[in-house]
């Protein structure tokens, strides 16, 4: 014979799944298509993955799970494309560098022009600060990613 919960917590645990159900919808709403795409065909095979895993044996570890979800959506392109598509892209780095001002409302600007040569940009640090003593200035840094190949078929997120 079970107790019927009292109506308080069945609210409270109701209202918790409402928030947990937001939670997911706005996280997966900052995602791009790709990255959504990306987590969903992953989820997907880790699930599959996990219903295939014999029951009396240990469960692997991450590295090994996230090993056999990759080698078995790559194994079959057509159902997981954008995981496919990774192959066929280029991702390349570029980090520069550059001298910023703080402005007298505490923001910072950008005082030099930007390289990927820090010994160029800690000379123009050391002029800036010899020509100008009472500005504070610092070096930044910026770092441009990008990725190129084809695009990949892309699922929708659902409506």
């Amino acid at each position: 014979m079970t107790t019927p919960l009292p109506d308080g917590y069945v609210d409270y645990l109701t209202a918790r799944d409402a928030q947990r159900a937001d939670a997911v919808a706005q996280f997966l709403g900052r995602l791009t298509d790709r990255e959504r795409t990306l987590i969903r065909e992953a989820a997907v095979m880790g699930y599959v993955q996990g219903r295939r895993h014999p029951r009396d044996e240990e469960h692997p570890k991450d590295s090994a799970v996230l090993r056999l979800v990759v080698d078995a959506a790559l194994a079959i392109p057509d159902l997981y494309p954008a995981v496919a598509a990774v192959e066929e892209q280029v991702t390349t780095t570029k980090l520069e560098h550059f001298v910023v001002v703080r402005q007298p409302d505490g923001t910072w600007e950008q005082a030099s022009s930007s390289s990927t040569d820090t010994a160029y940009i800690q000379r123009q640090l050391a002029r800036m600060q010899a020509n100008n003593p009472d500005w504070e200035c610092r070096i930044n840094w910026l770092a441009t990613i990008r990725t190129t190949g084809p695009i990949p078929r892309i699922v929708p997120a659902p409506a």
